[in-house]
């Protein structure tokens, strides 16, 4: 009775054998394939790889695994932080910006504007305009009002209507360093506010 040896031998990858009448023979001129590899006798750990377990301690243990994100520095940016950062972010003229802008302050308003018409110009107020409307809002005076252009006699009439007494002198030096605010000599309501709040800020820094 033959035994069947497909089921009990057990054959070295890299061992040459032999097949024989007499049973099977190992391969003895390649001796250095059938041993086994040795183990490498070099230690797996280094010394730089070691460290103390606590300060004092003549223990040591493996250093901790590092990341490559650990040496990173406190400053580092991506270039999408830099887009949707709220302070110091880069503006919009140094990269390219697509889709259609929730304010439109790229366009002028229309000066009829139809009830169909949502878009916002950039002249409405926000949630601040809402909840802590200003002294103009609550008499009717808007942003494009103070901003409108107007000519020196109704500049100067607003300014009697609302309780400023000035002589003709100061009104014509206020008017003219309110021309030099704009590049094309256009005053408005605001500007005329600038002028004379700046005139205010100098007399009051002069009297203290």
């Amino acid at each position: 009775r033959k035994n069947n040896y497909k089921s009990v031998l057990i054959i070295n990858p890299g061992c040459l054998i032999t097949f024989t009448s007499h049973g099977i023979k190992p391969d003895t001129s390649a001796p250095a394939l059938c041993e086994d590899k040795k183990t490498n006798d070099e230690p797996l750990l280094k010394q730089e790889d070691l460290v103390l377990k606590e300060p004092g301690s003549l223990e040591k243990t493996p250093k901790p695994l590092t990341r490559p994100t650990d040496h990173v520095f406190s400053d580092y940016q991506t270039t999408s932080s830099q887009y949707n950062a709220v302070a110091g972010g880069l503006p919009t003229t140094y990269y390219p910006v697509g889709g259609v802008p929730t304010i439109r302050s790229d366009i002028p308003g229309p000066r009829i504007r139809h009830i169909s018409d949502r878009a916002n110009y950039g002249d409405e107020g926000n949630a601040y305009a809402l909840l802590c409307p200003s002294v103009f809002s609550q008499k009717g005076v808007y942003e494009r009002d103070l901003f409108r252009t107007r000519p020196k006699a109704e500049i100067e009439q607003i300014l009697r209507n609302i309780g400023v007494n000035i002589s003709d002198e100061s009104f014509e030096e206020i008017w003219k360093q309110a021309c030099k605010k704009h590049q094309r000599g256009e005053v408005c309501v605001e500007s005329i506010r600038n002028v004379l709040d700046e005139i205010h800020a100098s007399h009051t820094k002069n009297s203290s």
